[in-house]
């Protein structure tokens, strides 16, 4: 029985999803960073939490990932029931003291133009590049929904 036991402990530890990490640059923590699996050559979508531990609020200027011709940052909202999407170019502002959630129906990553498949449990490596010269090199883990967030829309990131 204690065969078993292990067997099944050991198969469970195997089969659980590889869940995101929380990554720590200078003042800021970016948590739980992830994407949704995509096939190659269609876009794919990431998410995360940033917060700023700092006196003074970041601006997130851009992101860059090899996985991607280009990594965009946007803003979806809802107005009169019609969602829209439009891109930050001018950078996303991460408050002192305070956070900065890209989740699903309001900012996220687009990763257009994908050279491989996005697979469950794969690590994306992504930089992310701050107005303060500062560098964080992450990976959003591949998992089809958040760890503890309500999974949104995947069908408003393919119109790109």
């Amino acid at each position: 029985m204690r065969k078993f036991a292990l067997a099944l402990a050991a198969a469970v530890a195997f089969a659980a999803p590889a869940l995101a990490a929380d990554y720590k640059a200078g003042d800021l923590t970016v948590q739980q960073p992830w994407t949704r699996p995509a096939m190659a050559g269609m876009n794919g979508v990431g998410f995360m939490v940033i917060a700023n531990a700092g006196a003074k609020p970041v601006k997130l200027l851009s992101a860059q990932s090899p996985v991607a011709g280009k990594v965009e940052m946007h803003s979806s909202s809802m107005t009169n029931g019609v969602m829209s999407m439009r891109r930050q170019d001018e950078g996303v502002t991460i408050p002192a003291k305070g956070q900065q959630a890209f989740a699903p129906g309001g900012y996220h990553f687009m990763l257009l133009g994908l050279k491989q498949p996005l697979t469950l449990g794969q690590k994306v490596p992504v930089t992310l590049l701050f107005d303060n010269g500062l560098r964080a090199n992450i990976e959003m883990t591949v998992q089809s929904a958040a760890t503890s967030a309500p999974m949104g829309s995947a069908a408003e990131h393919q119109h790109h």
